[in-house]
C-alpha cells in the first residue's frame, strides 16, 4: 500500500501502545501485511527476524483486538464527520471463512453443516450514498461448537429469544453502530434478507435509527394482505436506471439496469409466536417494490424506517441499497486479495485478529477501486504522493518524461495495468483484483527503486 493510503496513525488513532516500540512494531507489521496482502506472515514481512517479531507482538496482550477495533471505529467516524452525503450507509453482512479439515487450530470449530473447520465474520462497513466506501466500524467473528443443531423442531428453534440465536449478530451490529457513531451523521443501516427479522426491525424504532432492508418473509399487513401482493398490485411510481456491480456467481457483467418502481406505507404486526413484552405490537413502515422494467428478472422488496415524501427521495433509498454490493466486493477483497482463509495461525483468537487488520487494509483497497471511479478528476496525490504517482506513471506506460498534473482516474488505470489488466478499450477501469495487484509491484518498485538510482 502507499504512504497516503498506510497512515496507520490515522487508521488506528489513539491506540494506547504501553511502550513506544510496540506501536513501531504494529505499524512495520501493516506496512508489510499492506505491501504483500495475500502472504503468509513469514513471506510478507520479509525475514526470519521481522517474523519472528511479528508472531512476539500477536502474543503480547497489552494490545487487546477490541481496543484495535475501537480505534479503527474512532477513525471511521472521523471519515465519515467529512463526508458530504445525505445518508452515510451502515452496511451489514456475513461472511464464512473456511479452513477446510485443519483440526489442529486451537478454539476453532465449525461454520457451516459439515465437517469443515472455519468462523463467521460479521462486519459493519461505513459507505456514503455516492458509493465510496469509508471505512470499518464494526466486526465479530464466531465459530459454532457442534457442526449442526438437531436438538428441537424448527418451530422450537424459530420461538427461542433472539439473544439465543446466530441473527442476534445482526441486532448486535445495529447497536454497536449507535453507540459508536454520533447523532449528527445520518446513518441509514442497510442489510439483506437475512437482516428481515421483526426483532431487528423494533430495536431499530426503539433505538431511533433509521435501516433499509430487502425483505424475504411475505409478511401480513394491517388490511388482511400479503405484502408482496399489495406491492405489486400497487400503481408504478415511477422508473430509474440502476447501476448494478459485476456478479462473478452468475457471470454477469456490470449493468445499467432500468427499474419499475413501486411505493406503498405499511403496518406489519409482531408475530404470534414472538411474545416478548419489549418488542412493539406493530410498526409503521414504508415498502419499496423495485423490478427490472417490462420483463421478468431482478427484483427487490425493501422496507424502510424512512418515511419518502417523492418520488426522488425513493430513488435515493433504491440508489443506497444498490451500494450494498460495496460489502460483497469487501468479503472478495479479504478473502481473495488478503487471502484470509490461507493463513497458517494456529488459534482462533489470533486468526479472527488477523482477519480485523486484513479488514482495514482490503477497505483500503475498495476505497481505491471506487474513488477512480466516483470523483476521477481529482488529483492523484490525495492518494499518492509525488515519487509515488511518478515511478506509477513511467513504469505502467514504459516512458520516462512525468507530467505537471496526474488525475486520479488516470493514476487508478496505471495501477490496474501494473496489476495485469490487458488495457483494451472495452475492459472501463481496473476491478480490485487488478488493484490490489497493481499495489503490490508498484510497492514492491519503490522498494527496490532506491538501489537502482
Amino acid at each position: 500500500m502507499t504512504a497516503e493510503c498506510r497512515n496507520w496513525q490515522e487508521e488506528f488513532m489513539d491506540v494506547n501502545f504501553v511502550d513506544q516500540r510496540l506501536k513501531t512494531r504494529f505499524f512495520k507489521i501493516m506496512d508489510a501485511f499492506a505491501a504483500s496482502p495475500g502472504k503468509s506472515t513469514w513471506a510478507a514481512t520479509g525475514s526470519r527476524s521481522s517474523a519472528k517479531a511479528a508472531y512476539r507482538f500477536f502474543r503480547n496482550r497489552d494490545i487487546s483486538k477490541d481496543e484495535l477495533l475501537d480505534s479503527i471505529s474512532r477513525a471511521t467516524v472521523e471519515k465519515m464527520k467529512c463526508a458530504d452525503a445525505e445518508w452515510v450507509l451502515a452496511i451489514q453482512d456475513t461472511t464464512s471463512v473456511g479452513f477446510g479439515d485443519r483440526k489442529a487450530i486451537q478454539g476453532m470449530g465449525y461454520y457451516c453443516s459439515t465437517e469443515q473447520r472455519g468462523m463467521l465474520v460479521h462486519s459493519c462497513i461505513a459507505v456514503t450514498d455516492q458509493g465510496i466506501p469509508l471505512g470499518v466500524i464494526y466486526q465479530e467473528t464466531n465459530t459454532r461448537e457442534e457442526r449442526k443443531d438437531d436438538s428441537g423442531t424448527r418451530e422450537q428453534k424459530r420461538s427461542k429469544p433472539i439473544e439465543e440465536k446466530e441473527s442476534f449478530r445482526w441486532l448486535n451490529s445495529m447497536n454497536e453502530t449507535h453507540q459508536r457513531v454520533p447523532g449528527d451523521i445520518p446513518i441509514l443501516t442497510v442489510c439483506d434478507r437475512e437482516g428481515d427479522f421483526y426483532e431487528f426491525f423494533s430495536e431499530a424504532v426503539d433505538l431511533g435509527a433509521n435501516f433499509l432492508v430487502r425483505i424475504a418473509q411475505n409478511r401480513m399487513v394491517d388490511d388482511g394482505k400479503k405484502i408482496f401482493h399489495e406491492l405489486r398490485s400497487s400503481p408504478v411510481a415511477g422508473s430509474m436506471v440502476v447501476r448494478m456491480g459485476r456478479n462473478p456467481k452468475e457471470h454477469t457483467p456490470s449493468r445499467n439496469v432500468k427499474m419499475d418502481y413501486h411505493c406503498k406505507e405499511v403496518v406489519i404486526h409482531r408475530p404470534q409466536r414472538r411474545r416478548e413484552k419489549h418488542l412493539r405490537e406493530k410498526l409503521a413502515l414504508t415498502a419499496i417494490y423495485v423490478h427490472e422494467s417490462g420483463k421478468k428478472g431482478m427484483e427487490w422488496f425493501l422496507l424502510t424506517t424512512v418515511k419518502v415524501k417523492n418520488e426522488k427521495e425513493i430513488e435515493k433509498l433504491i440508489q443506497c441499497y444498490a451500494h450494498r454490493w460495496k460489502i460483497e466486493r469487501f468479503h472478495f477483497i479479504l478473502k481473495s486479495g488478503c487471502k484470509i482463509e490461507k493463513n497458517q495461525a494456529r488459534e482462533y483468537e489470533r486468526l479472527s485478529y488477523l482477519t480485523l487488520l486484513y479488514s482495514v487494509i482490503a477497505m483500503q483497497i475498495l476505497n481505491l477501486t471506487y474513488l477512480g471511479k466516483i470523483c476521477p478528476e481529482i488529483s492523484s496525490e490525495i492518494v499518492f504522493d509525488e515519487e509515488e504517482w511518478k515511478v506509477l506513471y513511467c513504469c505502467a506506460r514504459k516512458i520516462k518524461e512525468v507530467p505537471e498534473t496526474y488525475p486520479l482516474k488516470e493514476a487508478i488505470y496505471d495501477l490496474g495495468i501494473l496489476g495485469g489488466m490487458k488495457g483494451a478499450p472495452s475492459d472501463g477501469m481496473p476491478g480490485a483484483r487488478s488493484i490490489w495487484q497493481g499495489l503490490e509491484v508498484l510497492c514492491a518498485l519503490l522498494a527496490y527503486r532506491s538501489y537502482l538510482i
